[in-house]
């Protein structure tokens, strides 16, 4: 069972049950191997030995600090988590400025998993860099040196640097407490940091092994979207345009691919609880929830389904969510899903919901709203409009309505890359021209002609032969002649 974001909350485990490797909160607990590098487990450098002393020689530390460190370093954790809380303040102290101060890789990442594991036993122990922030009124700032870690070149200390910030900054008390000044510089570092990981995820190259990128800045905003304030920063910086690219240009055969697509829809999922990103993902024009149920038709793995139809029952009543679902196919798919056998009840539960609700829709939809909807998802099928003569007959006078939108989205779509949409767009258009007295001029004028054309020569058959269809049609005046 999934956990719902929270937004007065600390930072809430993610992974699901049934995906133990999801590095959904903290860094993954195994080695990530990228092009001549290897990003080591959390194991692995807790294992490593640091030179603490030196660190003291060189003036980074003090002599009490060294004992600090040594009440932690390679002890149980439930010892650790004493320890710090003990001595709450001190270790705030002693983690920025080993943060600040230590410039070795090895070591730097040595402290920052030491912190994340402590965050991740007791999250009340972010509270204490809060605490120690606002009651100095932003004056004692232990958030400075992790975040000028997001300037490292090092693929290996901003994995663990952004595992460590997300679980600050999302850490939500702070919102109760603290100075007017304060809280702006927090909010500060909150804006900074969404546009730091959204600006990671624009960069991902889908042509390319980006394992590390991918393990830090999707893993990273998985954890920030936790806090209300996390969601809207990422709204805030273009996160959704750069979310559906991501999860549009991926291949969805590969087990990377299939694992980035769920930790990209995890994202959406987590927005989804947020008033201002639902509402957003919903009235955007990239067409975010065509693009999430084309997952749910596509994608077979049970994980990736779960939490795409979550995102979509969270998103049932908002502004026209329902009915851009209706347009995208989605009862269709939901009565092929429900047939299949889910190891999670919970995903029964969601399917059960949804196809309540959007058989409601559908019966307070008229079959002109269906597919408008459809042709406005981007992605057409051979639902039961296209080749219905009643509805052409009865719906053609709607294509005239705003400028012949509907007429201007089929001609576009005839640079789909998908075959099916192809085919229907080219059989509604050669419908079209039959059935409306004006059709062929109209769709002549809205440049049909050349793109049609081009089709004649595509590899699919069925998109050769309604391209046929409409390049007869828009040819030939009276081509109700051509079979007499």
């Amino acid at each position: 069972m999934m956990a719902k974001p929270t937004q007065q909350s600390g930072p809430i485990d993610h992974r699901c049950r049934d995906d133990p490797g999801n590095p959904a909160m903290s860094a993954p607990s195994t080695a990530v191997k990228a092009k001549g590098a290897a990003v080591s487990s959390n194991a692995e450098i807790l294992a490593t030995s640091v030179p603490w002393p030196s660190f003291q020689s060189a003036g980074i530390i003090t002599t009490e600090q060294l004992e600090l460190i040594y009440a932690l370093d390679k002890k149980p954790m439930d010892a650790q988590v004493a320890a710090f809380s003990q001595a709450a303040s001190s270790y705030v102290t002693l983690f920025s400025t080993l943060v600040a101060g230590v410039s070795k890789d090895e070591s730097l990442m040595y402290v920052l998993v030491l912190v994340d594991k402590l965050f991740d036993a007791k999250p009340k122990l972010i509270g204490s860099f809060h605490t120690a922030f606002f009651e100095s009124d932003g004056a004692v700032d232990p958030f400075k040196p992790f975040m000028k870690l997001l300037s490292r070149s090092s693929s290996s200390v901003l994995e663990k640097a952004t595992a460590v910030v997300s679980k600050l900054l999302s850490y939500a008390h702070y919102l109760l407490v603290g100075s007017a000044a304060a809280e702006s510089i927090l909010s500060g570092y909150v804006s900074s940091y969404a546009e730091f990981l959204i600006n990671a995820v624009k960069a991902i190259d889908p042509g390319l092994n980006e394992a590390p990128k991918v393990s830090y800045a999707l893993s990273g905003l998985q954890s920030f979207l936790g806090s209300d304030p996390g969601r809207k920063a990422v709204v805030v910086a273009d996160g959704l345009p750069a979310l559906f690219g991501l999860m549009s240009s991926y291949a969805q055969t590969s087990h990377s691919a299939v694992q980035l697509i769920y930790q990209v829809v995890f994202c959406l999922w987590s927005l989804s609880y947020s008033t201002v990103a639902s509402l957003a993902m919903v009235t955007t024009k990239i067409g975010l929830v065509a693009k999430l149920v084309d997952i749910v038709k596509t994608v077979q793995k049970e994980k990736v389904v779960r939490v795409a139809i979550a995102t979509l029952k969270n998103l049932l009543p908002v502004a026209t969510a329902a009915s851009d679902m209706v347009g995208a196919g989605l009862v269709k798919a939901l009565e092929h899903l429900q047939q299949r056998k889910w190891a999670d009840e919970d995903i029964v539960a969601d399917l059960t919901v949804l196809a309540e609700a959007l058989q409601v829709n559908v019966q307070g939809m008229s079959s002109w709203d269906v597919y408008a909807k459809e042709v406005a998802s981007g992605k057409l099928e051979w639902s039961p409009s296209h080749k219905s003569d009643n509805f052409w007959k009865n719906n053609y006078h709607a294509f005239e309505a705003h400028d012949f939108a509907i007429c201007k989205q089929l001609v576009a779509l005839l640079s789909s890359p998908d075959p099916q949409t192809l085919a229907v767009a080219c059989y509604d258009i050669a419908e079209f021209i039959k059935t409306h007295p004006e059709g062929r001029r109209i769709m002549t004028q809205e440049g049909s002609k050349q793109p049609a054309m081009a089709l004649l020569k595509h590899s699919d058959p069925e998109v050769q032969k309604y391209s046929l269809t409409a390049v007869q049609r828009l040819m030939v005046i009276n081509w109700e002649f051509l079979h007499k």
